[in-house]
């Protein structure tokens, strides 16, 4: 036993710490091991060393059960097979499904998802997904996902919808490959005639389908048909179903901003805009990869024709567009974009898009229990039930919860004395409302009445 302890005394002050080690937390079960754990969960259970390193355990004897509860490992010594990622955050209706099982269940939000787990947004819901790596992977609605994390290069398989990317390794249905080559931010979707397509908005992306490997910069896309290679890469312009407005929401976690456009936008249908001219060839020379566009110009009017333009303005890209701050009165707008090239050149003007400003804050009433309220009895839980107004999303006590025509109800344990409860409700446009009580629990037989 004691050469045991020397070997991991050693080990832990020998060994190098890696500056941006990446962990994963694994829940020990009753009768536990160090070494039990090694088999079950590291590629190499001669490993085991590296968990008394990253642990302060009571014990460095790999033979005796381990008295905590989570243990964080390094992910890159973990078996594939057991590297998680995490949902930090969704819309409802998100459903998952664990790799073995059939049934699909609701997802809750900050909750643990497996190698080869499937994540399915329904209409009007989305996710987010973190890996290992701490990249981020928006998943948008409507769309069905096989999740693969890896130490460095994550993997999501993609068999409907569309998601949002930065350094992930994406399959296509038709087996198509989307790997970017740098941190970049790209789309990769599957049309409803399952032609499949990817817009890069930042960085370098490399699609390979049918043996061939096409190198799409950024501000271009490429169309994959069936049974075909992937299409010479084109400006995003070009593209029948690109809006300009996607550019700037639910960007992955790639470290570089583009302009975000701030206020609820959707296409505006049964409409047509004004077409610029298209832009002459340019030649070889003057094409730039990493800043292709460095500007953007948007107008807002009332009608989708823009016959009475309310604002224009030019920015840079990266600098956010809010039209909460542009001193324009609450109400509904249409807004169409058009990009500037580091030479000047337009692009045409994009489809017209509505966009809303709204800074009420959605409304809460009928919020039980009553502040002060008290609990007593066996029974330490108590039911938190309300009604909302103009809000996408509820959370009670940072969770989650479904709405039912404006109504919602969750379950809420309390501990013996004041218990806090917050009520968080938040629109589409960002804004919140807060609502918190206090209650009281005490054990014990009820009171008489």
């Amino acid at each position: 036993m004691k050469r045991w302890r020397l070997l991991a005394l050693v080990l832990l002050f020998t060994a190098p710490l890696r500056a941006e080690e990446l962990f994963q937390e694994i829940t020990v079960s009753a009768g536990d091991t160090m070494w039990s754990i090694a088999n079950k969960y590291l590629k190499d259970p001669q490993k085991w060393p590296d968990i008394v390193k990253y642990n302060k355990l009571a014990t460095a004897d790999p033979t005796m059960a381990l008295p905590g509860t989570k243990i964080k490992v390094p992910v890159m010594l973990i078996k594939e097979e057991f590297r998680n990622a995490e949902l930090i955050r969704m819309t409802p209706e998100v459903r998952y499904k664990k790799k073995a099982e059939e049934e699909w269940h609701p997802a809750t939000a900050l909750m643990t998802l497996g190698y080869e787990d499937s994540l399915r947004t329904m209409k009007g819901g989305d996710a987010r997904v973190r890996f290992p790596s701490r990249e981020e992977v928006q998943i948008n609605e409507n769309s069905l996902v096989i999740l693969k994390p890896a130490k460095i290069l994550q993997e999501v398989q993609i068999l409907q919808g569309d998601i949002r990317a930065s350094r992930a390794k994406v399959i296509m249905p038709s087996g198509t490959i989307v790997k970017p080559r740098i941190a970049s931010d790209y789309h990769a979707k599957v049309r409803a005639d399952q032609t499949e397509v990817v817009f890069v908005y930042k960085g370098e992306v490399d699609v390979t389908a049918q043996g061939k490997t096409v190198r799409v910069p950024e501000g271009y896309g490429t169309s994959v048909e069936k049974s075909a290679p992937p299409s010479s890469p084109v400006p995003l312009p070009a593209f029948p179903d690109f809006d300009p407005a996607q550019m700037t929401a639910n960007a992955p976690g790639t470290g570089m901003e583009a302009p975000k456009i701030i206020g609820a936008p959707r296409p505006v249908t049964g409409t047509s805009a004004p077409v610029a001219p298209t832009p002459p060839p340019m030649k070889a020379k003057a094409l730039v990869s990493q800043n292709l566009m460095t500007s953007y110009r948007i107008q807002l009017a009332r009608d989708p024709k823009f016959t009475e333009i309310l604002l224009e303005r030019t920015e840079k890209i990266g600098v956010n567009f809010d039209i909460k701050k542009a001193g324009v009165p609450d109400g509904s707008y249409v807004m169409r974009l058009a990009f500037i090239d580091a030479f000047g050149v337009q692009s045409p003007w994009s489809t017209p898009t509505e966009v809303i400003r709204d800074t009420q804050p959605p409304k809460i009433t009928s919020l039980s229990p009553d502040n002060n309220q008290r609990f007593m009895g066996d029974d330490s839980f108590c039911d938190v039930v309300g009604t909302v107004e103009d809000a996408a999303m509820v959370a009670v006590n940072g969770e989650l919860v479904f709405l039912t025509n404006g109504r919602f109800t969750k379950y809420v344990n309390l501990t013996e004395g004041m218990n806090k409860i917050t009520v968080v409700a938040r629109d589409t446009q960002g804004n919140e409302t807060v609502q918190e009580r206090m209650v009281e629990y005490r054990a014990g037989p009820q009171e008489s009445r």
